[in-house]
């Protein structure tokens, strides 16, 4: 055989031999748990170049603007899904402060951002809460009616006479159980003789310490679950002490 054809054979069976680049994996993330409380289950694939984000849920509440207020969780985690850090209570903060871009989303999402580093990746999940609850509205009885208008501010209309405390579940919720001492994340509205007079929708939750509320609502709310809508008729012994009440209150979240 002459020489060149030698090399010739010998070029092609070298290109021939060359083992062929295995075709990239997506990456795949899964993250199971209630919203604010993500567990990550899953992490498999090959890891994106550089930091990725994406929604993993893509929520049905009310839409963020750039003045909303947000209430969201923070959990961090490595790539064999362990708790790095987060995971802890909610955080309330303007729509600017959050820690990643959520403008435009809708609350009820979950939002993963993926950080490549040497020798894995954090993955951070951050869960953004309602300040609403949500769920079916119970029938109520007696003189008091509650609707929601169309931004989502429920109003309570109607009088009634107060001579006991009692608590009505407009929207009962499934979340955990609020105990005495917690502080918890909460929307409300005050009515005294069928006017409103004091409330926090319009400008977003608060987190109420229940040590420092009236004996009435401290009560009531002990023992609720989170996600609940309470109807509460307070009697002025049991509230401020100079009028009886109606509180109408949404359990968001234990701070």
């Amino acid at each position: 055989m002459k020489p060149y054809l030698l090399a010739l054979v010998l070029v092609l069976s070298a290109c021939q031999s060359q083992p062929e680049e295995p075709a990239p994996v997506p990456l795949t993330v899964e993250v199971d748990g209630d919203l604010g409380s993500p567990r990550l289950s899953t992490v498999g694939g090959d890891l994106p170049d550089g930091q990725t984000t994406l929604t993993d849920v893509e929520g049905l509440g009310r839409e963020l603007t750039a003045e909303s207020p947000i209430l969201y969780t923070v959990s961090s985690f490595n790539d064999d899904g362990e708790l790095l850090a987060g995971g802890e209570a909610p955080i309330l903060a303007s729509v600017g402060e959050a820690p990643i871009e959520t403008e435009g989303m809708r609350e009820g999402s979950r939002v993963l951002t993926i950080n490549p580093q040497e020798g894995g990746a954090e993955i951070i999940v951050v869960d953004i809460l309602h300040t609403s609850v949500q769920g079916q509205a119970r029938e109520l009885s007696g003189p008091l009616t509650v609707t929601v208008g169309d931004d989502g501010t429920p109003l309570v209309t109607g009088t009634v006479e107060i001579s006991r405390l009692s608590t009505q579940v407009v929207v009962r919720g499934d979340g955990p159980q609020v105990g005495e001492d917690d502080d918890v994340y909460v929307q409300y509205s005050v009515y005294r003789d069928g006017e409103l007079v004091d409330s926090t929708w319009g400008q977003g939750p608060i987190l109420l310490d229940l040590n420092d509320t009236f004996e009435g609502v401290r009560t009531s709310v002990t023992e609720s679950f989170i996600g609940s809508r309470l109807l509460i008729q307070v009697p002025a012994a049991q509230a401020q002490g100079t009028a009886d009440l109606v509180v109408l209150i949404d359990l968001l979240a234990i701070g």
